[in-house]
């Protein structure tokens, strides 16, 4: 228990720290990576379209699902995050709202942030795409939670159901 008190901290500000890094690329510097991972997508299954094609209108949906997949996922894993980090020293249902809550409130700091970097924008949308990925996390959570417990209660001979 005493190991998980000092990693979970530390795994979460160093996530804290990527996700802030990576807010603080200008606009380009995202959009370039992005576009790296949908045109390395489309050489892998060629039937998508042309890889170099930035312009085209699949590449560009492509390229969006890419961006608000990488949001959704890295709000997801902060979440997910916060949750150890409280849970190390206890587990209750304000465990898991806190987790989302603090992902939540990260996110629209994070977008703040971006106001003031080159070629960023702050979207409301992307704090509720943060958001939906926090609580998808924080929901993930609960249910391994749940079920560890359940088997936990069931490897003792009682198997009640709560």
């Amino acid at each position: 228990m005493k190991i998980k008190k000092i990693i979970a901290p530390i795994l979460l500000i160093a996530w804290m720290g990527l996700i802030f890094y990576m807010s603080s690329q200008q606009g380009g510097e995202s959009s370039s990576l992005s576009n790296k991972i949908v045109s390395k997508l489309f050489s892998l299954f060629p039937f998508l379209g042309d890889p170099y094609d930035e312009k085209a209108d699949v590449f560009l949906t492509f390229s969006l699902i890419v961006r608000k997949g990488a949001h959704f996922t890295e709000y997801l894993i902060l979440a997910v995050l916060a949750f150890f980090f409280i849970s190390s020293y206890y587990v209750c249902m304000g465990s898991y709202l806190f987790s989302w809550g603090f992902a939540t409130i990260y996110a629209i700091t994070d977008e703040i942030h971006q106001h003031f970097v080159p070629g960023r924008v702050c979207a409301v949308t992307d704090v509720c795409v943060d958001s939906a990925g926090a609580l998808f996390g924080v929901v993930l959570v609960f249910l391994v939670m749940h079920r560890r417990k359940r088997k936990r209660v069931q490897a003792g001979g009682n198997t009640d159901e709560f």
